[in-house]
């Protein structure tokens, strides 16, 4: 059951003031993109915005529940910074989403990195506005999860890199030692498609002469 003080929810001031201490957070937070083209986030046509925002907080909805009362209440009180998370927030869901189609290993420990700085954010956000829900521990408890959700990213990026680095020497010993081999083998490709596009295009001409002098014959 929500307190009330002379007539009025607590609850809305509460959310209100979690609203302006994470408008804070975003203002150093955002992503360089949002920051860099303020007149292309502008132009985008209302209907298209309108879509943007149901897909994000959608994505919010499943990912972070909590934080979807605090944007509602963004939106009220900070149009613009609601619209700059909004866009935020899309850009993410589209990245994960083409990241999971190529590595889905990688795109799982993205999106716990997202749902990690989310939370703290959302903490920070409580600390700003004096919240009674503020948690030292708890924001210690999620730093923690988020160094090492990022050390499991560095060791992904280190055995793809190391994968890479084996497939690049495979390569270079195949080659190597057999340069002037291959050179007259793709000089004799060349050299073949050379001739059939050739003959073709001489075919074509001959048949266009050909055509051109029937129509002139009575």
């Amino acid at each position: 059951m929500i307190k009330s003080y002379g007539g009025l929810s607590r609850q809305p001031l509460r959310y209100g003031l979690l609203a302006m201490g994470f408008a804070v957070i975003l203002s150093g937070s955002v992503t360089v993109q949002a920051q860099e083209d303020p007149q292309k986030n502008e132009s985008q046509p209302q209907a298209a915005f309108e879509q943007l925002e149901l897909d994000s907080m959608a994505f919010v909805q499943v990912n972070h529940e909590e934080l979807v009362t605090l944007l509602k209440s963004l939106k009220a009180m900070r149009q613009k910074e609601y619209e700059v998370a909004i866009r935020d927030i899309g850009r993410t869901k589209k990245r994960l989403e083409n990241l999971s189609k190529r590595e889905p290993e990688l795109s799982e420990l993205e999106l716990n990195a997202w749902k990690l700085k989310s939370k703290i954010d959302l903490m920070l956000a409580k600390g700003i506005a004096n919240d009674k829900s503020f948690d030292k521990e708890v924001l210690r408890t999620l730093l923690t999860k988020q160094i090492d959700n990022q050390k499991k990213r560095w060791k992904h990026e280190q055995s793809t890199l190391a994968k890479r680095q084996e497939q690049l020497a495979e390569s270079i010993s195949k080659i190597e030692g057999h340069e002037a081999e291959k050179i007259e083998q793709q000089l004799a490709t060349h050299l073949k498609s050379i001739e059939n596009k050739s003959g073709k295009t001489k075919k074509s001409k001959q048949d266009a002469k050909s055509t051109n002098t029937d129509k002139e014959q009575p």
